[in-house]
């Protein structure tokens, strides 16, 4: 019985974040979620970067459920990786400001899924 949460945890320690960001993205949209992904993009001189204005460490995806009027952000890591100061910095003030956010790992993604498929159990008060 135990062979089953190890497998997950195998799973989860080798998915990368690009993964972990298409089955967010896929769920999201399947259940209904608007969302916003900045893609980073080789230059002139051929690094690649992500190209905005404004202050870094905004988060990985903005959601939208239009017919729940709920917005959240995500960001998304490695089961290992860890946020800079500047991606805890626009988090907290999402929260300051009342918008649910949260960092997501591979790890996470039963939890994820269940927010993400269940809006109406979350419903703003009006």
């Amino acid at each position: 019985m135990s062979a089953r949460p190890v497998r997950r945890n195998l799973v989860s320690q080798r998915m990368s974040e690009k993964e972990l960001k298409s089955i967010v993205l896929t769920m999201a949209h399947r259940a209904g979620w608007m969302y916003h992904h900045d893609l980073p993009a080789v230059n002139s001189h051929g690094r690649w970067m992500t190209h905005f204005e404004g202050m870094g460490g905004f988060p990985d995806v903005l959601l939208l459920h239009p017919n729940h009027a709920q917005l959240m952000v995500l960001e998304l890591k490695t089961d290992k990786g860890r946020t800079t100061t500047r991606q805890d910095n626009w988090l907290a003030s999402f929260g300051l400001a009342g918008v649910e956010n949260h960092v997501i790992r591979p790890s996470d993604l039963e939890v994820i899924t269940h927010r993400l498929t269940s809006p109406d159990l979350y419903r703003n008060p009006t």
